[in-house]
């Protein structure tokens, strides 16, 4: 059985109409070099992008479909080797090192409280007077 054969049995398991309808497309795109961009398959299955992002993950962490998509290269496609989802992981845990970094910087970061505002407003004005 090729992979193509496979994740179409696959598709057959799952229940929701339009997470089946993506996957049965998504069958069609297995490995990097046949990776399709969001907005062609959106255009195919009829559905927003943000629809088609949102179907796509839930192949991953619902039916455990290895989608994958890195920065820096456009398009989603299923991962044929280890390598494919190594490259994801990898990107993967970078993006998380750099949202906890921004959290971590939003944390500390400095919101003025009323009183320090009314301090500068009434500064303001004072220099104003003179």
């Amino acid at each position: 059985m090729n992979p193509r054969e496979y994740y179409h049995l696959k598709t057959a398991s799952i229940t929701e109409a339009d997470v089946r309808l993506v996957a049965a497309c998504m069958t069609d795109y297995i490995g990097e070099e046949n990776a399709v961009r969001i907005e062609t398959l959106a255009g195919r299955v009829g559905m927003h992008e943000r629809q088609v992002r949102d179907i796509l993950e839930t192949l991953v962490i619902a039916y455990g479909w290895p989608v994958c998509a890195h920065a820096g290269k456009a398009g989603r496609w299923i991962a044929t080797t280890e390598d494919d989802r190594w490259l994801v992981i990898g990107d993967l845990d970078s993006r998380i090192k750099s949202l906890r970094e921004r959290r971590e910087a939003m944390l500390c970061a400095k919101i003025p409280n009323a009183l320090e505002l009314n301090r500068q407003e009434a500064r303001v004005m004072q220099t104003g007077l003179f």
